[in-house]
């Protein structure tokens, strides 16, 4: 009985198990296709992504707010009402008509191989075009007829004879109804298992939002140099390629520290060795744990406690700002450095007050609750402790949270996270072609960068998807929004209000009021400096006497012209157009709304930049303009070399040397009577005179725009005529001094005359300066302290130099491609000459060893008293500009003006900034991440 009862037991006990061992071999199959059918969603849905922005960026639109209505356009089309281009499909894509998105992405499923429609409901040989299904909630998907695309389903593999079906996947692209989203609907198939006759299934989907944008910082056709006590945050783009010229690098990044310390730079040069030898992924960081970067970390043989190869911020990385931290933390050894205790000279001074501002005041929002900052009562970007309430205030506490978390609390620490660049490098070259032509590639680029999780420091051969191209022909010709809201009052006019007097008064108008004056409340008294055109013909204006003038570029050592300015002091502009050959100086001006500067747009004459440029006269002592003929002296070509603004030292080929006494510069300086004086080849090869509206113009700067705005305020944009050639010296823009850009007055936000039409704002927003082909100096050669210039949104110029204290809030964006043969790398018979290489974006200080020709390298300057000198200023009175540089010997009386110090540049990128419209970029998709889900439609 017993034995009966235990072989009962173990057979039963024997049956379950077997039992439960199938179920779980069946649970653990159904799992394993299950996963094979998501995983295939998942596939699916990785390539709808990547089509979605493939499809979208053959659209080239001028337009810059994707909104709902635009969008929805842009996804079905047509698109007749929008200035556009729609590019070639890519490789493999057949090349049919499109009208919209949804059409360009139907062509490129259209190309899928592995399609299969064996047990696929419906099943698809074709991306098919049609209506949301009767039942889709209306509240979530649009309902326009026409807007959904269902592909067929893929494979995931070739299918091969007798092998069993592949997993596929199956993709509906359903826009959603707030206009601008579309929504991917991905289902994923695994057919080698039908429980009921069917595949199993399992949809996964999520939303990508249409928009345009740019994803860098900084995107530039020309060189791009960063200079000391500059920090990025975004990505660089370079599209510079010309990597065989002389100073052909991409990118020039220069070190926060150097030039502080004597024990500091020798340090950092021994840790600079270690990255150029050991750096595998080219962030100028070296890893401790790393097997290739560790092993380059120099090594210490002294107190432990004094070992500046320690990781300072603790983030697993050893770069210049550990080193840094590690050389000035002295007393105590804390991890950090005191700005007012440690990071001083012998005699207790900060060594370089604007460095330590730019390390304590990093990331203003570090507990990202969306306020930061401080409020900047006298307007000079810096903090006044004390006086300057933090705007990040917690009122239950009585606590500054950012301050808490390290921003302005007087310490250089890790919660402070400095990094040079917060991003990453993007090139258009190819790594080889770079390291090829310039075997000192890696060596020019200085200071830590810090990528996005997930991304390489450094990017080459980046396509135009992932850094557009943006130059002359990626803005319209038509008024953009911005050029159409500066829609007030003539210049004229608003002069003439200023002044209280009529606009003919303006012809004969004498300046009795000095230079400065303010009224009984501070506020600064209107003026007016007139300047008289050259009626009698001998290159200077009729009042050169008492006219003002100035070197150009403004202050710098390294000058290619001259300009007598009007000037116009302590005005006010509301929505004003600045017309065409003003060439004006404005001192302490207000401009309200949006201003628009004028220029000529066809300047593409290859003398443009030469006609009407000035020389010292030895007689008068005054720049002067000598009419038409006897420009160069004896010997043309090394004036001409001399005009292509030290591009070479020599043209190439050289230039001719014409047969005549008076050197003429095109074939209209040369009366009919005297071209027997010519020899006939010589004569030829002058181009066609410059003919404007049936003049023959000699003098370019009235058809073009030289402004310099000193100390002036922009409440609003600055936007202009975008001529089609670049010329760097006529059509240029200077911000010198305290000029502050803002969208709202800062003292009288209410004053409704003092701020822009409400109506004006949303574009205003979009870019504080836009002025393509334009060039645009930040700062001067030696900007004092107290400047600052502070521009957001899209700001947009040919080529930009920023030095001093700047900001830029939102994206640096640049037009001009120097190409040799082309614009102003071409003399006037259409030859090949200079070095693209000599047009660059500087953001800080350079020198000429760096190919920055119009600039002073710091490094190379002299002590003079202890103290740094960038030259010698011999004006009655002295107006601190240098008249004789630094390396000559200066005449009795003069004065030392003394450098003024690296400042500091701040550029963070704003990835929801809505661009301006007139931008010819092409359409994207972004990501929404938290859309994501796993459901049926």
């Amino acid at each position: 009985m017993l034995a009966m009862m235990l072989l009962i037991l173990f057979a039963s006990l024997t049956t379950a198990m077997a039992i439960t061992s199938k179920g779980n071999i069946r649970t653990a199959s159904t799992h394993l296709h299950v996963m094979r059918a998501h995983g295939a969603a998942e596939t699916g849905l990785v390539i709808a992504e990547q089509r979605l922005r493939d499809a979208a960026s053959r659209f080239v639109v001028a337009r810059g707010n994707v909104d709902a209505a635009f969008a929805q356009d842009l996804w079905t089309g047509p698109l007749t009402a929008y200035d556009h281009e729609i590019l070639d499909p890519p490789p493999g894509v057949a090349d049919t008509a499109v009208g919209g998105v949804i059409d360009a992405l139907a062509a490129m499923h259209d190309a899928d191989l592995n399609i299969t429609t064996d047990g696929v409901p419906g099943g698809l040989s074709f991306a098919e075009v049609g209506n949301p299904p009767t039942d889709v909630d209306l509240a979530v998907y649009d309902d326009e007829a026409g807007s959904w695309l269902r592909t067929p389903a893929v494979m995931l593999w070739e299918q091969e004879a007798g092998d069993p079906q592949a997993p596929a996947f199956q993709i509906i692209y359903a826009p959603l109804a707030n206009g601008t989203d579309v929504r991917a609907i991905v289902t994923g198939y695994d057919f080698s298992y039908t429980p009921s006759g069917a595949p199993i299934t399992r949809t996964v989907m999520k939303d990508f939002r249409m928009t345009k944008r740019v994803d860098q910082a900084v995107n530039s056709p020309t060189r791009i140099m960063v200079g000391k006590n500059v920090e990025i945050t975004g990505n660089i783009g370079a599209r510079y390629t010309d990597v065989g010229f002389e100073h052909g690098h991409p990118v020039v990044m220069k070190s926060d520290f150097d030039d502080i310390d004597a024990t500091l730079s020798s340090r950092l040069s021994e840790l600079r060795a270690g990255i150029i030898e050991g750096d595998v992924d080219g962030d100028n960081r070296l890893r401790p744990g790393h097997p290739t970067e560790g092993e380059e970390i120099p090594e210490w043989a002294g107190d432990p406690e004094d070992n500046p190869w320690r990781d300072a911020t603790g983030d697993g990385f050893i770069d210049e700002f550990d080193v840094f931290i590690n050389v000035f933390d002295t007393d105590p050894v804390d991890g950090r450095v005191d700005i007012d205790t440690e990071f001083v000279d012998g005699d207790g001074t900060v060594i370089d007050p604007d460095l330590a501002w730019l390390i304590d005041a990093s990331t203003p929002d570090r507990n990202k609750n969306g306020v930061s900052g401080f409020v900047d009562l006298d307007g000079d970007g810096a903090w006044d402790e004390g006086v300057e309430p933090l705007s990040d205030y917690d009122g239950t506490t009585g606590t500054f949270p950012d301050q808490q978390l390290g921003y302005l609390d007087g310490f250089i620490d890790a919660l402070d996270r400095y990094t040079k660049l917060n991003g990453k490098l993007v090139f258009k070259v190819a790594s080889n072609d770079w390291t090829t032509n310039q075997p000192d590639a890696g060596e020019q680029i200085e200071g830590a960068i810090r990528p996005n999780f997930g991304e390489a420091p450094q990017q080459f051969s980046a396509d135009e998807t992932e850094l557009p191209e943006l130059d002359q022909s990626s803005f319209t010709g038509d008024q953009t929004a911005l050029q159409a809201a500066a829609d007030g009052g003539t210049f004229a006019q608003q002069v003439a209000d200023n002044l209280d007097i009529s606009v003919g008064q303006l012809a004969t108008y004498v300046e009795s009021t000095s230079a400065g004056t303010v009224d009984g409340v501070g506020n600064p008294i209107p003026r007016y400096e007139r300047l008289d055109l050259d009626t009698d013909g001998d290159g200077l204006p009729d009042n050169w006497a008492t006219a003002y003038y100035e070197k150009m570029p403004y202050a710098s050592p390294n000058f290619v012209d001259w300009y007598y300015r009007p000037v116009y002091e302590g005005m006010t502009f509301r929505d004003v157009q600045i017309p065409m050959g003003t060439n004006a100086l404005f001192r302490n001006c207000t401009f309200v709304g949006v201003t628009w500067v004028r220029t000529h747009l066809d300047n593409s004459h290859p003398h443009w930049t030469l006609y009407g440029r000035m020389r010292l006269d030895t007689v008068t002592q005054r720049p002067r303009y000598e009419v038409e003929r006897a420009l160069w002296g004896d010997d043309a070509s090394e004036d001409l070399a001399d005009l292509y603004d030290g591009l070479e030292d020599e043209l190439d080929p050289p230039a001719p040397v014409l047969l005549a006494t008076d050197q003429a510069l095109d074939k209209g300086d040369i009366r009919e009577s005297e071209q027997g004086a010519y020899d006939p080849l010589q004569y030829d090869r002058l181009p066609e005179p410059l003919v404007i509206s049936g003049a023959h113009v000699i003098d370019t700067r009235a058809y073009s725009n030289n402004i310099r705005f000193h100390d002036c305020l922009f409440v609003g944009s600055l936007v202009s005529d975008p001529p089609a050639v670049f010329t760097h010296v006529r059509n240029k823009m200077q911000f010198t001094g305290k000029t502050q850009f803002t969208q709202e007055h800062p003292s009288e936000p209410d004053n409704t005359l003092l701020n822009p039409e409400s109506g004006d704002l949303e574009e205003i927003a979009k870019s504080s300066l836009m002025a393509p082909n334009y060039s645009v100096d930040v700062g001067t050669f030696n900007s004092p302290p107290e400047q600052q210039v502070d521009l957001q949104g899209a700001v947009i110029a040919g080529v930009l130099d920023m030095r001093g204290n700047a900001t830029i809030d939102g994206a640096l964006l640049l037009t001009y491609a120097p190409k040799r043969g082309e614009g102003a790398l071409v003399d006037f018979e259409g030859n090949a000459v200079g070095n693209p290489a000599w047009f660059n974006t500087s953001i800080g200080y350079f020198g000429p060893d760096d190919g920055d020709a119009e600039a002073i390298d710091p490094m190379t300057l002299p002590e003079v008293a202890g103290q740094r000198i960038i030259g010698y200023d011999t004006s009655t009175p002295p107006d601190g500009i240098v008249d004789v540089p630094y390396d000559e010997t200066p005449p009795d009386g003069a004065v030392v003006v003394p450098f003024n110090g690296y400042g500091k540049i701040r550029i963070q990128f704003d990835p929801n900034m809505t661009l301006p419209d007139g931008i010819r970029l092409p359409v994207t998709f972004d990501s929404l991440s938290s859309s994501y889900q796993e459901n049926k439609l």
